[in-house]
């Protein structure tokens, strides 16, 4: 870092982050048009990241977060039925209710072959709100099967949250 910026929290050299990967404990989502919240198999939690089920995650301190994911499924065999795969963060608040932050809507759909639904974005979050990452199927489409991580496109199903702004305040 340059020598006149002082950071006394290391926020900036060393800011809170989250960074998960890995649904083998998901081996599809249903057809059921709703929402299925992912299980993630690791989290490396930095700054005061916390979870106790490896589904929900507490946010560490109020600011804008970079927001990054991906999940990597198999496509229908029949896309005549119109299937579409939604992947959506949502920001659970400590005050009660919850919000979507990042949504990826996938329809151009290539039957049998893997697709990646991902998101990013820049989100703001408070101290203790809590962060779940879903995905569905419409009703009556077809289960997508997720990409186990023993196949190489399973490596890509992650997330990252690193804190960019710390004590920012919304608009």
């Amino acid at each position: 870092m340059n020598a006149r910026i002082r950071d006394s929290i290391r926020g900036l050299s060393n800011p809170p982050r989250l960074a998960i990967s890995g649904l083998s404990k998901i081996s599809s989502i249903p057809d059921d048009g709703a929402y299925k919240p992912l299980k993630w198999d690791s989290a490396d939690q930095f700054g005061g990241w916390t979870t106790t089920d490896s589904e929900s995650f507490t946010v560490p301190a109020t600011g804008v977060y970079f927001a990054s994911a991906s999940v990597t499924a198999f496509v229908p065999a029949d896309v005549s039925k119109g299937p579409a795969f939604r992947l959506v963060c949502v920001n659970m608040q400590a005050t009660g209710g919850e919000r979507e932050w990042l949504r990826s809507y996938n329809t151009v759909l290539v039957p049998s072959t893997y697709l990646t639904s991902s998101a990013r974005g820049l989100v703001f979050a408070t101290q203790g709100d809590r962060l779940t990452l879903r995905a569905n199927a419409p009703a009556r489409t077809g289960a997508w099967e997720i990409s186990s991580g023993t196949r190489p496109s399973g490596q890509l199903n992650s997330a990252t949250f690193t804190l960019m702004a710390p004590g920012a305040i919304t608009p």
